[in-house]
């Protein structure tokens, strides 16, 4: 019986919602604190990766995790549905049953599906990793928040879509569907705040009437 090399798989946890409270804190004071940025920067880069690797796998692509830690992509196509497949490597042999791959991605914390957010998930891997300094890094946060915001708070809203198929509402940052949407709803803006970041406030804030007529 092949063996799985379950403890190569790995996947990047959630984002702290305190971390994402304490950024926007800070912006609004006026505050540039490089090294928190690139910490929730770096987080939500990584979590977002997991939730679109993971994604592509359920689709039947799935990324070796040995070889991508010696920085070489392979990618193995699933040949059928069944949980007890055996995904093999052909460059360097790790090897896992699907069934194994899904159970370790449940173990991680779960909720790595893209949901209705995918398009803005992948817009922040390509974009974020070419931001030069802190203003475009949180630029570049504030609007993968302001754009999970929206997806979450659609599926929230939409009565046709039941609580089993709505795993955007909890991918990306840690805590329950009510305690993010808080946060997001209340998130704070100084006037020392970045004019940009005021833009995408007010941006956000003229989508929720069309959001409720949409919903409505």
């Amino acid at each position: 019986m092949p063996s799985n090399n379950r403890a190569e798989i790995e996947w990047a946890p959630k984002v702290s919602l305190a971390k994402i409270r304490t950024l926007y804190l800070r912006e609004s004071q006026g505050i540039c604190d490089d090294e928190l940025i690139d910490e929730v920067g770096t987080r939500l880069y990584q979590r977002c990766a997991s939730i679109l690797e993971f994604t592509e796998a359920t689709c039947g692509r799935v990324k070796c995790m040995r070889c991508a830690r010696a920085g070489v992509t392979t990618i193995i196509p699933r040949q059928t549905q069944s949980t007890a497949e055996i995904v093999r490597c052909p460059v360097c042999g790790w090897q896992v049953r699907w069934r194994v791959y899904l159970n370790e991605a449940e173990k991680s914390g779960g909720n790595l599906h893209v949901g209705h957010a995918g398009e803005a998930f992948d817009r922040f891997v390509q974009d974020y990793p070419g931001c030069q300094n802190g203003r475009e890094k949180i630029l570049a946060i504030d609007l993968l928040i302001h754009e999970f915001h929206w997806n979450l708070l659609r599926e929230s809203q939409d009565e046709k879509v039941t609580i089993p198929h709505k795993p955007a509402g909890l991918n990306l940052l840690q805590g329950s569907t009510n305690q993010i949407l808080e946060l997001l709803n209340t998130l704070t803006y100084g006037e020392k705040a970045a004019p940009e970041l005021l833009a995408n406030r007010e941006w956000w804030r003229a989508q929720k009437p069309v959001m409720r007529m949409k919903n409505g």
